[in-house]
């Protein structure tokens, strides 16, 4: 187990506020991406380079496989992202968008907080790629 990328995570989390305890408001209702994506915009990233990442980053919280069950569990919880029954962000530019922004992005919970200013665009462009494969949503 690589205990630094760990670390460094769970201290991202803690300074975001992640696992502060729970939201004193209630779960958010999701909401459409109003400004849809940008012209011309393609994922294009690696899943097998974002799969790392995923571990890396976001299995804490989203669990190995994604499915919402990781060692740290927020209010509201994190989604299971292999079900696209449950997931909000279905299309690529939605998972891109909710992972470099965070959930209020999409009207999410403000838990899940955005990559962007911690990840290289393509390991964002990855990530989301991995993500998107979970559940095979993309269009």
């Amino acid at each position: 187990m690589r205990t630094a990328p760990l670390l460094r995570t769970l201290l991202t989390l803690v300074l975001a506020g992640v696992v502060a305890g729970p939201s004193s408001a209630a779960a958010q209702e999701p909401s459409a991406d109003p400004a849809g994506p940008p012209e011309g915009f393609v994922l294009d990233g690696d899943p097998q380079r974002g799969r790392s990442l995923f571990q890396e980053r976001c299995a804490l919280c989203h669990g190995a496989e994604g499915a919402g069950d990781g060692r740290i569990q927020t209010n509201p919880p994190p989604r299971d992202l292999r079900n696209p029954e449950t997931r909000v962000a279905r299309t690529d530019w939605e998972t891109y968008r909710v992972i470099r922004d965070g959930g209020p992005a999409l009207g999410l919970s403000k838990k899940m907080f955005g990559w962007g200013r911690m990840l290289e665009e393509k390991e964002l462009r990855d990530l989301a790629a991995w993500v998107q494969s979970l559940a095979d949503v993309s269009p």
